[in-house]
């Protein structure tokens, strides 16, 4: 009996009872894939490895609302069409652990079998038994779809034509990109010659799909669909030319279709996957488009005086609607074109499938984050190109595992701010995404060290919920996820909406989840520096804190966050408000002398309400300006009877009062207000 040595506590990885190599020496090799040498023990290796393969990102969770798609056309493997055999009676749905599975045994199966046998357990490309990648968290169940079959056409009489087109002289013609050299290409194989470019190459492809012999590189390729922080969720390994049918495929396999899909055939994609869907349109309302498709919205889309707000890709939306995606609350669900590629079609309704008319995407999504990924794995391309299909598709889905693990790490770096990673766990939430959690009994679904590497805490200390995310309001937490801290009730009544002046406020009384992470925020111990609230205007850090609640001098910066969450409360209830920024106030004065109306909005004459936050050395006071009533108030709690402290500022108030509205104003100071008083004096 011959003995299989294989224990990796001793440091040593066994490939064939010949070459053994060192764990370390695997690591190494694992950085190093781009050498084609080393790539099948390489892959024994990996296939030996416990690795989930999530395919997720910390920011967006398992289910990004905004995804990016595109096609990789290089580091493809050879595979000649006429290879394939179309099925009969095939509903296109494949068991994605089940083909997995045999992928990693053939690479397991390297080890026993030298290179001149042929090995039994290897998979070849089929239309019935080559499935997709998507992470076990975001796709529906074990069943995929890939329908490539489907892609098979008939022959025809024009084939005859389009046969005298070579694979050279077409890759020629298509590198020059040029309009009228496609054009003429079209009418040469009696094709329709109206249109973009574009939809010309799409209308040759689609002639060429009846070539069974037609073996073209550039045409295969792998589709993948990116979030838009650059993590890969989905990857496809076509056997057959790209089609929108592809990203449909992967899409309809995911357990929740996203709110909006960036792709460089919108409209393609949105008619070929309602049409798969009939009785309920994936992509609605508009087909897809962000607004109805009529002349006036045309018109105004293309004026660029057309805006369309998805507000819920901030904040998640409270939806009555059937299925809302369980990030954003919407079942709303669009697709657009990239900005590189939005300008090749020639129907005019397509301009409502534009990124810029939404002011949460505009300057912010980086449609071309799937190029920016494309060309990262560009050094793979040559020794990918050259390995056997099922070799490919393995190191394709390990090589882009890995891209995602440095990816994630990297946004959790930035979140952070780097050499914060010691002192916390970090966790996953009900959605997937990453949040700064408690060492308790009660931890959330996962743990994500294994993925993100984190040190073990150094501190005994009970460390409170915090999420990481960039968009600070645009997930939710869940019941289960810390049953001892905050949860929905108290989501509910921090709403600014439900947020009402009340004297129970200045005896308020923290429950312990609060007091928690009171405590946590304010602790003089941990990093001053370390990165607590985003607003929109900046970014808070602990000592920020420090200065609000301790006994300490508040801090501009936090005093701006504060009014900001202000400006929201009293807009909620139907009064437009204005706060000045604290540190705009202080340059009115001598010897800067700047003119408070360059910093007003222009229509503040009409507003409700204009506060003013005033700063003389140790002491903040406020000025409150009502337009309608034509009113002042100065009001300063340390001169409840003397009237008010900032004198330096009181002419200079009464004249902007003035120029807001050239009439007389009352004024009142804080003796003349009652409620002024009847507050218990814990602030003073």
């Amino acid at each position: 009996m011959v003995y299989r040595y294989q224990e990796w506590t001793d440091g040593l990885h066994n490939f064939d009872n010949h070459v053994v190599l060192s764990l370390e020496l695997c690591h190494f090799l694992r950085e190093n894939l781009q050498h084609f040498l080393v790539h099948i023990v390489n892959c024994h290796f990996e296939a030996l490895t416990d690795a989930e393969y999530m395919y997720s990102c910390i920011n967006c969770g398992f289910h990004p609302p905004v995804v990016v798609m595109d096609l990789h056309r290089k580091g493809v493997f050879k595979l000649a069409e006429s290879d394939l055999k179309a099925p009969e009676d095939f509903n296109g749905e494949h068991d994605i652990e089940g083909f997995w599975n045999s992928i990693h045994l053939e690479m397991i199966s390297h080890g026993f079998f030298p290179s001149s046998v042929k090995n039994p357990f290897s998979v070849p490309p089929s239309y019935t038994h080559w499935a997709p990648w998507i992470g076990s968290e975001t796709r529906t169940s074990g069943i995929v779809l890939n329908t490539e079959f489907q892609k098979v056409g008939t022959s025809s009489s024009h084939e005859a034509k389009l046969s005298s087109v070579t694979e050279d002289r077409l890759l020629d013609e298509l590198a020059k990109q040029k309009v009228g050299v496609v054009r003429k290409l079209c009418k040469a194989c009696n094709i329709d010659s109206k249109g973009s470019r574009f939809d010309l190459i799409t209308r040759l492809r689609e002639k060429m799909k009846s070539r069974q012999t037609y073996d073209k590189l550039f045409q295969r390729g792998w589709s993948v669909i990116l979030c838009p922080h650059g993590i890969v969720y989905s990857v496809k390994f076509n056997l057959r030319a790209e089609s929108p049918r592809d990203f449909a495929d992967l899409l309809l396999s995911w357990k929740h279709m996203p709110n909006v899909c960036v792709y460089h055939f919108a409209r393609g994609l949105a008619a070929h996957t309602n049409l798969r869907v009939p009785d309920k349109l994936p992509f609605h309302p508009h087909e897809g488009r962000l607004a109805e498709p009529t002349e006036e919205n045309v018109k105004a889309a293309q004026d660029g005086s057309l805006k369309v707000n998805l507000p819920w890709l901030h904040e998640r939306m409270d939806s009555v609607n059937e299925n809302p995606y369980p990030v954003t609350g919407s079942s709303d669900h669009y697709v657009l074109y990239d900005r590189f590629h939005e300008g090749n079609t020639k129907d005019p309704k397509d301009i409502l499938r534009r990124i810029q008319l939404v002011p949460e995407l505009k300057g912010w999504l980086n449609s071309q984050v799937v190029e920016q990924f494309f060309a990262n794995m560009r050094k793979s391309n040559y020794f990918l190109s050259n390995m056997s299909p099922s070799t490919h598709v393995f190191l394709m889905r390990n090589i882009t595992h890995h891209y995602n693990t440095v990816t994630n790490k990297k946004l959790l770096e930035r979140q952070l701010r780097h050499g914060r990673l010691r002192k916390i766990n970090i966790s996953l939430l009900a959605l997937g995404q990453a949040v700064v959690a408690p060492q308790v009994c009660n931890k959330p679904r996962e743990t994500t060290e294994a993925v993100l590497n984190p040190a073990p805490s150094m501190s005994g200390d009970t460390e409170p919920q915090v999420r990481v995310d960039n968009k600070k309001a645009n997930r939710r937490s869940t019941d289960a996820t810390f049953p001892d801290l905050c949860g929905p009730p108290c989501e509910a009544l921090t709403k600014p909406e439900n947020i009402l002046a009340s004297c129970s406020s200045w005896c308020f009384v923290p429950h312990p989840g609060q007091q928690q992470l009171l405590n946590y925020v304010l602790d003089i111990s941990r990093p001053k520096d370390e990165l607590i609230v985003e607003t929109s205007s900046g970014c808070l850090t602990r000592a920020d804190f420090w200065t609000l609640g301790l006994n300490k001098q508040m801090e501009s910066t936090i005093g701006n966050g504060c009014f900001e969450l202000i400006t929201k409360i009293v807009q909620s209830k139907g009064i437009s408000i204005y706060i000045e920024n604290l540190y705009v106030t202080w340059t009115w004065l001598a010897p800067y002398g700047c003119d408070p109306l360059q910093s007003f909005p222009t229509d503040a004459q009409r507003m409700d309400i204009i506060v003013l936050p005033l700063w003389t050395p140790g002491h903040f006071q406020l000025c409150v300006l009502k337009p309608p009533k034509r009113e002042i108030l100065f009001l300063d709690p340390l001169y409840t009877k003397a009237g008010f402290g900032g004198q330096q500022y009181v002419s200079l108030l009464r004249n902007l009062a003035v120029k807001l509205i050239p009439r007389q104003w009352s004024e009142k100071k804080s003796f003349d207000l009652k409620v002024w008083f009847s507050k218990p004096r814990l602030w003073s």
